[in-house]
């Protein structure tokens, strides 16, 4: 009995500091995002005067309907930077995810010359440091004529990367009885694919859309070099900052920032199971 108690108590303390600290981690989460909206309502003179999280006097919720007006770069508000965003990240997931389901696809249940090199090379590639490839990207955009363009996103029509290693490892773990079934019914490889392979990866796919998603939405980098003219709230928002760093607005910069974490919010609350749990379950189910 007194070895039950002294585990039960070890235990009970090791899930009491477990809980101190996750919610010391949840704290340092919310505490920016409670700092930054309490900012986002009041003037620009009350905010620089008072305490940071002191509540505002007035409450000016007005302030996130001039940021779509004040937040202006070459004259581009938070509308323009909204639909550049939408375009970039829809534009970028589809073509990112997509030509990694047919690449993981074609690597993980065709042998060819090469396919193992394909494989290697999409490892390989991922450890290459980004800041290092990017003056050969650079030169290889322009180059190819899609800098300031939309064109750009032909750039990640790549299939290599984070979903290509996912998918790869869900097409490679499909039993290949599925592929000889739909031969014998008469299915071309394309539609082996399409009608047969490609459902059964929906979760996955679905999965890694959202966290592409995401990145797109909040990647400013790459707007900031190649998409100066496309800015999007990402990179707009920087780029604000950077230029009216003398006249800034912070309560108005606050309010546009929080108005572009949104889509990101709601897209996280509805999809927080998927994006937390990329499946890689397939095959014969006994």
């Amino acid at each position: 009995m007194k070895i039950h108690t002294k585990k039960h108590k070890k235990i009970s303390l090791t899930r009491l500091l477990i809980f101190f600290a996750f919610t010391f981690y949840a704290v340092s989460l919310i505490y920016p995002l409670v700092w930054a909206f309490l900012s986002s309502l009041k003037e620009a003179t009350e905010y620089m005067t008072n305490n940071k999280m002191d509540l505002p006097k007035d409450w000016l919720f007005t302030n996130y309907l001039k940021a779509f007006e004040g937040l202006n770069i070459d004259g581009k508000d938070m509308f323009d930077m909204f639909f550049n965003s939408i375009w970039f990240t829809l534009g970028g997931t589809l073509a990112g995810v997509g030509v990694s389901c047919m690449t993981a696809y074609a690597v993980a249940k065709y042998r060819f010359p090469g396919s193992k090199l394909i494989y290697w090379t999409a490892v390989i590639s991922m450890m290459i440091p980004i800041v290092g490839s990017l003056p050969s990207q650079f030169k290889i955009y322009t180059a190819l004529g899609i800098i300031e363009s939309p064109l750009l996103l032909l750039a990640f029509l790549n299939g290599f990367g984070f979903n290509f290693l996912v998918l790869h490892s869900y097409f490679e773990s499909l039993p290949r009885s599925y592929m000889e079934a739909a031969f014998i019914d008469g299915a071309s490889h394309f539609q082996c694919f399409w009608r047969v392979m490609l459902p059964q990866a929906k979760s996955p796919i679905m999965a890694l859309s959202l966290v592409s998603a995401i990145n797109f939405w909040n990647d400013y980098n790459t707007p900031l070099l190649f998409l100066k003219e496309y800015p999007t709230l990402s990179s707009g928002i920087y780029m604000y900052q950077v230029i009216n760093t003398r006249i800034l607005n912070m309560p108005i910069l606050f309010a546009g920032i929080l108005l572009t974490a949104v889509p990101v919010l709601i897209l996280y609350a509805f999809f927080s199971n998927k994006i937390m749990n990329i499946s890689l379950e397939g095959g014969i189910k006994g």
